[in-house]
């Protein structure tokens, strides 16, 4: 069925985040239009750079608000428009189709959930943690509270918790980039492997039973693209979006990137000095 209605504008808050995404949206002319920030006093898109900290002084009057990258210091939204949050890996089609099997495998079973993420460069793990948090929120339909193992400044990092009965481990390196995920239960296991998200490549996803190997049907779309088609279903048809796209729901997961990457030192601001848990051991250096 051919969409009748006008595309939807949107507008960037400066050259970065036009770069990231604007190929994307030339894919999706008949639902989107882009359009100069300046020109366009109310569009129904703006998209902000999240690394930078006075982000929300742009976003008045946008219908919607897409950030992208993420960074934490921020304890609660402006009141506005709703905000979408670039979470990468966590909209790649061939997850988002088989996530409620994967769910349903880890309900009331001893279970673990181990993730590896591998991003170009140092300033990118922070970004490969947000998408590894969504994918955990997705799972398990909340945030996951985790401990820091191990984090060396611009090279990694590596996470361990624990969600209702599931065993939780999340690591980060400086690599080529791409995500791997393994699920363990006692009926079955799923290991999926997902490319760079720039890249309209089909994660794989494989699902292992007493019966054999089952691989699902490859999906070809970039994870952002995905979203953005998200997006536009939820402004048009006014379906709701799942947390994995809302930035309000990733709050926490903020919170948890700044314990662990943002600061170095062990302090979170919350008055604990973490450096001293019995759990977390920080490592400082090589």
């Amino acid at each position: 069925m051919t969409d009748l209605s006008p595309p939807l504008t949107v507008a960037f808050d400066g050259p970065v985040t036009a770069a990231r995404h604007i190929s994307v949206l030339a894919g999706l002319s008949g639902r989107f239009r882009t359009t100069r920030s300046e020109t366009t006093l109310t569009p129904d898109v703006l998209v902000v750079d999240g690394t930078i900290p006075d982000w929300p002084a742009a976003c008045a009057g946008a219908r919607a608000v897409l950030v992208d990258r993420p960074r934490p210091g921020m304890a609660e939204l402006p009141d506005a428009p709703l905000f979408f949050a670039d979470s990468g890996y966590a909209t790649a089609p061939a997850w988002t189709a088989e996530l409620p099997r994967i769910r349903a495998s880890l309900d009331d079973t001893v279970a673990i959930v181990e993730s590896t993420v591998a991003v170009p460069h140092p300033d990118g793990l922070s970004d490969g943690l947000f998408s590894q948090l969504a994918l955990l929120r997705d799972l398990f339909g909340t945030n996951v509270p985790l401990t820091p193992s191990a984090v060396t400044p611009g090279r990694g990092y590596l996470l361990t918790g624990s969600a209702g009965t599931a065993v939780v481990s999340l690591s980060g390196t400086v690599g080529p980039p791409g995500l791997t995920l393994t699920t363990v239960a006692p009926a079955d296991r799923w290991h999926i492997t997902m490319p760079a998200p720039g890249t309209a490549r089909s994660a794989v996803v494989t699902q292992f039973t007493a019966d054999g190997a089952h691989t699902a049907r490859p999906r070809f779309e970039s994870p952002r693209r995905a979203l953005w088609r998200t997006i536009h279903t939820h402004l048009t048809e006014y379906q709701p979006a799942c947390s994995a796209h809302q930035l309000a729901s990733a709050l926490p997961d903020l919170t948890t990137i700044a314990c662990v990457l943002a600061t170095h030192e062990g302090w979170c601001g919350d008055g604990y000095d973490h450096r001293r848990s019995p759990v977390g051991v920080w490592t400082n250096g090589g």
